[in-house]
């Protein structure tokens, strides 16, 4: 049995994005809830205690939303089964 079977590189691409949409959400949301905490923002005082009860869940949304986002502006490569692109 070869590793290429049990660890397919297919899916690299995919979750690299999704690491790097979650990294980024945890640093705007840490920097949003240090940045903002104590100031008079209408939009924080209706989400702040959310986000600050759901930490998850709101990583979870703006990861979402930053991968679909990064979809739009950076489509992904379409290729064969085989990893080769096909003729147009």
């Amino acid at each position: 049995m070869n590793l290429d079977q049990l660890f397919p590189k297919k899916g690299g691409e995919l979750m690299t994005r999704l690491a790097v949409c979650v990294v980024v959400a945890l640093a705007v949301l840490y920097a949003a809830e240090s940045l903002l905490e104590g100031k008079d923002i209408p939009l924080w005082n209706r989400y702040g205690p959310w986000i600050r009860d759901n930490k998850v869940q709101a990583v979870a949304v703006l990861a979402a939303v930053l991968y679909g986002a990064s979809l739009a502006l950076w489509p992904e490569e379409k290729k064969g089964p085989d990893g080769y692109e096909a003729c147009t």
